[in-house]
């Protein structure tokens, strides 16, 4: 009987990285009897979704999300094929960018076995990435109103911070047995990584062909404070590459290598107690289901700068480095 394994992100957790190895060594896992279907020029397969999600065009097939999925699950129905798909699209809640029918989906692979792979980040750490994701192009909502609707909602952007409610989504459509969650940081800490730990969920009796340590991540994130002080600077607008630079420069003059947050000290204090109460409701639900997850909580540095550490000194650091780079300009 031929297998539909789902590697649904989420968002934030090395997907980038983990597609463009698989894409890369298609041909080893077809060795191993997987398919990972070739998208090119993308290395995921988010082009097999837009019948659901709204997606940049530059993602569309030819022939649509919904009949180029069919065609696939029609080619490999009569075979004991495993067909690998990744995208973390797939763990959308909905809202504006819309989410993945399931239930759909699971009919047009009738007759295929089921494996969804759900990769699960700290909440705080995806806020920072998903805040620094919405500043490349756009304009989050300012960090107070950011985290409010967050707390409020247990989503961002369309995307689940209340792991609880993505698990529930999942439910709808599969049964717990066919669900897989991994911890993100319990995985990139473990000795083969986030790609070994996924490959011993996928085919446990084999080895992985492919395997490579958790290195040179794709679309890595940049550091979250010197980003929020240039969209200050700019007057929240969209702040220019000079400004950036000049606000990370400052911020390594004055901060060196510490950790930062985003957040305040008494925001992120109500953001941790929130996110005790999602988790154990997600870890309840799982051991209703019969099985047992717990998601890390990472340990708050002491040493963190927060966003109300960021003082007059650093922001006079900061008008030097644009007045250095105003002067080079004018010479």
């Amino acid at each position: 009987m031929p297998r539909l394994i789902l590697h649904i992100g989420t968002h934030k957790t090395g997907t980038t990285s983990l597609q463009n190895h698989w894409h890369a060594n298609r041909q080893a896992l077809s060795q191993a009897g997987i398919v990972y279907p070739d998208l090119t020029p993308h290395s995921g397969h988010h082009g097999f979704l837009t019948d659901w999600i709204a997606l940049p065009q530059v993602y569309a097939l030819p022939k649509g999300g919904g009949a180029s999925l069919k065609h696939l699950a029609d080619t490999y129905r009569d075979t004991d094929t495993k067909i690998l798909l990744s995208s973390e699209e797939f763990s959308r809640a909905g809202g504006r960018g819309g989410k993945v029918d399931f239930i759909a989906l699971r009919k047009i692979f009738s007759g295929y076995q089921f494996q969804v792979l759900c990769v699960l980040r700290p909440q705080a750490e995806f806020l920072q990435s998903v805040y620094l994701e919405l500043s490349r192009h756009s304009l989050p909502n300012r960090p107070p109103d950011y985290l409010k609707s967050c707390l409020e909602s247990g989503q961002v952007d369309g995307l689940w911070c209340d792991y609880g409610g993505l698990y529930r989504q999942l439910r709808e459509a599969f049964e717990p047995s066919e669900i897989f969650l991994i911890d993100y940081a319990s995985a990139r800490r473990s000795k083969d990584g986030l790609v070994g730990t996924i490959w011993r969920a996928i085919s446990p009796e084999i080895s992985d062909p492919t395997i490579v340590p958790d290195r040179n991540w794709a679309n890595a994130s940049p550091r979250v404070l010197p980003i929020w002080a240039s969209q200050v600077v700019a007057g929240w607008t969209v702040p220019p590459a000079h400004l950036k630079d000049a606000a990370a420069e400052a911020f390594d003059l004055h901060f060196e290598s510490r950790p930062q947050c985003l957040f305040t000290r008494q925001e992120h204090t109500a953001l941790t107690a929130q996110l005790h109460l999602w988790n154990q409701g997600l870890q309840d639900l799982v051991y209703m289901d019969g099985a047992e997850f717990v998601l890390s909580i990472a340990a708050h540095d002491p040493a963190t700068i927060h966003r109300e550490d960021i003082d007059q000194e650093y922001w006079i650091r900061l008008a030097r480095r644009l007045s250095f780079a105003c002067s080079a300009d004018a010479a």
